[in-house]
């Protein structure tokens, strides 16, 4: 029951979460020839490259690269060489969990079955004691010890 609660929890975070990212994404253009990378740097490798005037959709910006799809490429550019894209990421806020108890609830005590599953009480038997010094006889009153 509770893997269900935390599925269905993750996919309307997943929803929340990925579908505004999408519907947020501008439109922008390229002013000149840039390369595609595969990652937010000169270090990542060239995917390809875009010539100027092509269309782009910037999906998101980190740092002064843009992560575009366009022209049949995916991937980095840098800002500089985009015009017309004022990507801001979405805002997203994800209230805390309400957690509805009745007023009675008390949390179940794990180490104990419960009242009615338990066996009913019965006290110890007493422990026996050390004999007394002296007589240590117990045959019956009036009859002699051997």
């Amino acid at each position: 029951m509770n893997f269900r609660k935390l599925v269905t929890a993750a996919a309307v975070l997943a929803g929340v979460v990925l579908l505004p990212a999408a519907a947020n994404a501008a439109n922008a253009y390229v002013t000149g020839n840039v390369n595609v990378r595969s990652g937010p740097g000169t270090g990542y490798d060239r995917v390809g490259t875009l010539s100027a005037g092509t269309t782009v959709n910037v999906r998101g910006c980190e740092a002064n690269w843009c992560n575009i799809r366009g022209g049949g490429l995916r991937g980095w550019v840098s800002a500089n060489y985009l015009s017309g894209a004022s990507y801001r990421p979405p805002v997203v806020v994800v209230p805390p969990p309400i957690i509805v108890r009745p007023p009675h609830y008390r949390p179940p005590h794990w180490n104990r079955p419960p009242h009615w599953n338990r066996p009913p009480h019965r006290p110890r038997p007493p422990k026996p004691r050390p004999p007394r010094p002296g007589n240590h006889c117990k045959i019956a009153p009036g009859f002699p010890c051997p």
